[in-house]
Parts: structure tokens; C-alpha cells; sequence
């Protein structure tokens, strides 16, 4: 008389397989889900830090300016000196000395090359100039004004964020995706 029906091992074998796929699917959606939240992240954080920049301008009265390094990524801020302190007979821009430098995240491949997690791609402005390559160097006015700029960040996923920096409000808004400088009247 023969059976019909699975075996206690082949029966395990089954849940076995099945855990396993369940789980490369919740790993590969995790790390997927990390991989935008970083670059969510890094966007907002890099438009607090140039509000920060603007409001510290606006306050004391005085030139800051925010340089973006595209090559190395990484981006600081240019601080004047304190107001009771000894300017020499130069021009303010000389006498800035830079801030804390602000690293991208990234991490070493096994070849131990370092790539970059989330990178500033590009910095457009208004008038539909970029930059890819280089440092970039934006003003910001002791009235705490800019130039209105647009910093493009893209992730491993080739995801983009779009940070705006409006000089008018002092916003640095964020937006998924990337936005389009909208031209001034005078050059439609």
C-alpha cells in the first residue's frame, strides 16, 4: 500500500525556500528604502545648513558665502571674522576662513575605492549656467541675500533631489525629483 503526501523533510525544505525568498525580498526593499531615505536626508540636512548659512549673514550684518566642492564632495561654509576682531587692511573676503568641512556619505568598494552614496551631481543658476566639476562659491549678503541657485543631489539608485535656494524668502526648499530653473522674464 503506498502513501500519498510530502515527507516531514520535504515539507521543511519548502518553508525553508520560502523564508529565504521572503527574506531577499525585505532586505533588497530595505536597503532600497535606505538608499532614498539617505538621500532625502542629505538634501534637507544641506538646506538647513544654507539657511543656517543666510540667517547667520542676515544677523551679524555680515558676507558669508557657501562653497561646494563637486569634485570631492564636500561643502563649507566661508565665516567672517568676530565683529570685535582685528581686521587687517584687506578686503573682507580675505579675511573669511572656512568653516567645518561637510562630507557626503560614502563608502570603499572592495578594491578600496571610495564611492559616493549620495553625491552633489550639479549647481544651476537662474540663468541657466551649471556646474559639474570644480568648486562652486555662492554669496550670501549681510542683508542675507544669494544668488537663486539650484543644487542637484543623485543617489546610487539614480534617484534626484532638487534643493532651491530663493534669495528673496531665504528658503531652501526641497523637492524629489528635479526641478527646472525657471528663466527670468528678461531672458524669455
Amino acid at each position: 500500500m503506498s502513501r500519498r503526501g510530502f515527507t516531514l523533510v520535504e515539507l521543511v525544505m519548502v518553508v525553508l525556500l520560502m523564508g529565504a525568498l521572503v527574506m531577499a525580498v525585505f532586505t533588497v526593499g530595505y536597503f532600497t528604502m535606505r538608499d532614498t531615505e539617505d538621500l532625502k536626508s542629505q538634501a534637507r540636512s544641506i538646506a538647513g545648513f544654507l539657511e543656517t548659512v543666510r540667517g547667520n549673514a542676515a544677523l551679524k550684518g555680515r558676507a558669508y558665502a557657501v562653497e561646494y566642492n563637486l569634485d570631492e564632495q564636500y561643502y563649507f561654509a566661508w565665516v567672517p571674522p568676530a565683529a570685535n576682531a582685528e581686521i587687517p587692511e584687506s578686503s573682507e573676503d580675505e579675511t573669511r576662513r572656512a568653516g567645518a568641512y561637510i562630507q557626503l556619505p560614502s563608502r570603499y568598494t572592495s578594491a578600496n575605492r571610495r564611492e559616493f552614496s549620495v553625491w552633489i551631481e550639479r549647481v544651476s543658476f537662474a540663468d541657466g549656467s551649471s556646474e559639474t566639476r570644480g568648486s562652486v562659491k555662492v554669496e550670501f549678503t549681510p542683508e542675507g541675500g544669494s544668488h537663486w541657485h539650484y543644487i542637484y543631489l543623485r543617489n546610487v539608485r539614480d534617484e534626484i533631489y532638487t534643493i532651491e535656494v530663493n534669495p528673496f524668502t531665504g528658503l531652501a526648499e526641497v523637492f524629489p525629483g528635479e526641478q527646472k530653473p525657471e528663466l527670468p522674464e528678461r531672458l524669455k
